[in-house]
């Protein structure tokens, strides 16, 4: 077994992630009352339903929160009420043993034996990842009446997991080659967490994840001090709430103990999903989802009426939970019961339906031109129909002008015009649904120009190609075309650049060759021409104080303050080079094809 030690509070400062409290939108008025009264009138029609607190997420449009029924005779149900999440604990417990990997505390492929000592009826082969999605064949005593009975005798009764594990029976199967939902892998992995940081795992999650997303509501029941005013639990019929939660909250531990609002626990899965918390990898392994049980790390894929959707179920003494996520939409429904017996999935089923049947759905791709110069008008671009919705909502670029509220948009670019992102969302009476986004390049051309030495001139690099034109006569120069042009007479001359589909011209510059370059300087050779690289040189009388050779990019690649007889420049690539031969009166230059 690995040699366990704390890292103590300084660990901390890795994990926090930026607080998440959700902006103030605007939840669509009519979706929200059409919400509100589905919820009140199925709760009403669930009798053994005592209550039922609501929350919707949508991207766009924020945060819905609801509520219906009691939470004992006299006091109806709220939505600051904190309610028992029951497994949805679990999603808690696997991203904070995500985010430890990040940190490199520990590798989930890691086996448990590398942090645990031996457990009976505990395969030490067994990997982390594999308490995480339950594909570990540990059995569960939580689902037999001995083990609840026993906690439900003795309520007061503080359970460490040595008595929990007591009770647990013969493995179900050999790690990896079954899914068995089991409580016990998650109470596992906190263990794993506190050894392998000296940290418990409820201050993990609040100081890793409750506190920097400003989830104040939510608490690790029994470690932590109890958040807001606990709806009362309810179960055959009996208020629970004078009942202790110690036995039953200690025994579960980081596989069922946390309590929370229900818009507490659409923030958290809309800040978790939106990658707020965890790193693209770690996103990436919690929702790979098993064939066995489709089960990921603390979070489950499913199915309603064809529609696939990311979740978890949760039910306990008293208290019964369901979470539904769409990854498309973004959007997050929520519902947990204050009773044992309650419908609490078929409702919160109910609440992602209306959301799903009335809210514009996910827009397809964008189709249109990604590149464009400033200045070109009348392009346009397009999304297929958006189901639900009735009209369209386009946000463009500064400097990019167009409206339109239909699934088509033209828009002129102007000369300011910005790269950027082109978005569209649909929008109906119950709001704006998902928007999807189509990066836009603004091309620019950037039409500087450099004389050096009164004899060559040097156009700005990051143009594609190049055309030099005599500004006397507006006409292109030929042959000259590339990002070097060296005149053999004075006058104003300028380049025409192009960069993709955009064109611009330089301005003129004149070029005078004021008696600083001598072009009779008949007494310096530079041989052969072209050369393979080997280039000898005579400069005659010629008092060199710096030789430099100019590439067609304008890049010195050789100079030296003596008068070389050879150079060799065979490494450089094949094409033109500039030789210039200063000295204290002059400037000569010579074009010299390497080949």
């Amino acid at each position: 077994m690995k040699i366990r030690f704390k890292i103590g509070m300084a660990l901390l400062c890795f994990f926090l992630i930026q607080s998440t409290k959700t902006n103030a939108q605007t939840f669509n008025s009519n979706l929200a009352t059409m919400l509100q009264d589905s919820l009140t009138g199925m709760v009403a029609m669930f009798t053994n339903t005592q209550g039922i607190t609501a929350s919707v997420y949508i991207p766009g449009q924020g945060l819905w929160e609801g509520a219906a029924g009691n939470s004992y005779p006299g006091q109806p149900l709220t939505t600051d009420m904190v309610v028992g999440l029951a497994s949805n604990s679990k999603l808690y417990t696997a991203v904070m043993m995500l985010k430890l990997q990040e940190n490199g505390i520990f590798d989930l492929d890691d086996p448990i034996s590398n942090w645990l000592a031996p457990i009976p009826n505990v395969n030490p082969a067994i990997t982390i990842r594999q308490l995480l999605n339950h594909k570990s064949g540990i059995s569960d005593p939580f689902f037999s009446t001995a083990l609840l009975d026993t906690i439900n005798a003795h309520p007061t009764q503080v359970y460490t997991p040595a008595m929990v594990f007591a009770w647990l029976g013969a493995p179900t199967c050999a790690p990896g080659t079954c899914y068995q939902y089991s409580n016990i892998n998650y109470i596992l992995a906190g263990m794993i967490a506190q050894n392998a940081t000296g940290i418990p795992i409820a201050q993990l999650i609040r100081d890793s994840i409750l506190n920097p997303l400003g989830l104040d509501s939510t608490f690790y029941d029994v470690e932590e001090p109890i958040t807001g005013n606990i709806a009362h639990r309810w179960e055959g019929g009996i208020d629970l709430n004078s009942i202790s939660r110690v036995s039953l909250n200690t025994a579960g531990g980081p596989a069922g103990s946390m309590f929370a609002t229900a818009g507490e626990v659409a923030q958290w899965y809309h800040a978790l999903m939106s990658g707020q918390v965890i790193n693209q990898n770690s996103y990436n392994e919690m929702i790979t989802f098993s064939p066995l049980g489709n089960y990921g790390l603390g979070i489950q894929s499913a199915s309603i009426l064809g529609h696939t959707y990311w979740g978890h179920s949760g039910g306990t003494v008293g208290y019964r939970s369901k979470v539904m996520y769409d990854e498309c939409m973004g959007t997050t429904v929520v519902g947990i019961a204050n009773n044992s017996e309650a419908a609490e999935q078929g409702i919160t089923a109910l609440l992602f339906r209306i959301v799903w049947d009335n809210v514009p759905s996910c827009p397809g791709s964008i189709i249109g031109t990604n590149s464009v110069c400033p200045g070109e008008t009348g392009i346009t671009y397009s999304v297929p129909s958006v189901l639900h919705a009735t009209s369209y909502v386009w946000t463009l670029p500064s400097g990019v002008i167009g409206f339109s509220n239909t699934n088509s948009i033209t828009v002129d670019f102007s000369m300011s015009a910005v790269s950027g992102n082109i978005s569209v969302c649909g929008n109906s009476n119950f709001g704006v649904g998902p928007a999807v986004t189509f990066p836009v390049v603004v091309n620019t051309v950037p039409t500087g120009i450099t004389i050096t030495g009164d004899s060559l001139i040097i156009a700005d690099s990051s143009a594609n190609s190049y055309q030099w034109i005599n500004c006397n006569t507006n006409n292109p120069i030929a042959g000259e075309t590339g990002q070097i042009f060296e005149p053999t007479v004075p006058g104003n001359y300028a380049v025409i650049l192009t960069r993709g589909t955009c064109v611009d011209t330089s301005a003129c510059s004149a070029i005078n060759f004021s008696g600083t370059e001598s072009y009779d300087a008949e007494n310096i050779s530079i041989y052969p021409n072209p050369s393979n690289g080997m280039i000898k040189l005579n400069t005659g009388n010629f008092e060199i104080e710096k030789l430099e050779v100019i590439n067609q990019l304008g890049q010195v690649v050789y100079q030296t303050t003596i008068s070389p007889n050879e150079i060799n420049l065979s490494s450089q690539v094949k094409g033109t080079y500039y030789f210039k031969l200063y000295s204290d009166h002059q400037v000569i230059a010579r074009k010299v094809i390497i080949q």
